[in-house]
């Protein structure tokens, strides 16, 4: 659950935004044992992960085990103690690397790489002191044909004040059927960042009204658009 702040029509208004309730909920189940519950820990796994598995013969497998690690098994793994390393693949003492760049790989609609660009740290900005801001319309059918949704949260009101706010903006999108773009940034032209470090998203506010005045307002969140790739000129004869 995070703080979402939105703004529509010169009104503004921090609210919640939340994942999506299943349609069925999580069975609950404990496991026991005879000396009591069952827990989940991390382990290392006693894999000697320096050994190239495709030069094994059958006779080195069957005198013994040169794809275990057995020292360095069943060792508890403390989550806070872990942290991300890379390491060259070529390297036989598996040292992690330090000196290296991360890159961002761009494609065209035929698959072939286009571009390649430093990767960027982003912060998330959906609660930021320049609100979330609605801006271009467009209609429901044409925007579920053009992109792929990767994720899709509920926008919850917090009292009274904001589900007048949320209400009012769920049926101007239900009445036209459309839905309405969203850009983060002080002019509401940058896409959506949820979470640090996290990735771009471009966002769309879809409304809905139900029975008894109830409304449905929901974020749709996209990183690929369909475009048809571009026809090429017939080969001369």
């Amino acid at each position: 659950m995070d703080l979402f702040h939105i703004e529509h029509q010169g009104k503004s208004a921090r609210v919640t935004l939340r994942s999506l309730p299943a349609e069925q909920g999580e069975l609950k189940a404990t496991e026991k044992t005879s000396v009591g519950e069952v827990t989940a820990l991390k382990v290392t796994n006693g894999v000697n992960v320096a050994l190239d598995a495709a030069s094994l013969k059958p006779d080195a497998l069957i005198a013994a085990d040169p794809e275990l690690d057995l020292d360095a098994a069943g060792e508890v793994l403390e989550p806070e103690s872990l942290s991300t390393a890379f390491y060259l693949p070529t390297d036989p003492a598996r040292a992690p690397v330090s000196d290296f760049k991360q890159l961002d790989l761009v494609f065209d609609a035929q698959g072939q790489e286009k571009e390649r660009r430093p990767h960027l740290t982003r912060k998330a900005n959906i609660s930021d002191v320049y609100p979330v801001k609605t801006g271009k319309r467009i209609p429901v059918d044409q925007a579920l044909k053009q992109f792929v949704f990767r994720q899709t949260y509920q926008v919850v009101h917090e009292d009274g004040v904001t589900r007048d706010f949320l209400l009012a903006i769920a049926r101007e999108l239900h009445e036209k059927q459309e839905m309405a773009v969203l850009g983060a940034g002080a002019k509401g032209n940058l896409p959506l960042v949820l979470r640090d470090k996290g990735s771009p998203y471009r966002a769309f506010l879809y409304g809905e009204i139900g029975e008894g005045e109830k409304y449905k307002l929901l974020v749709l969140l996209s990183d690929q658009e369909l475009k048809r790739p571009a026809v090429s000129a017939p080969a001369p004869p």
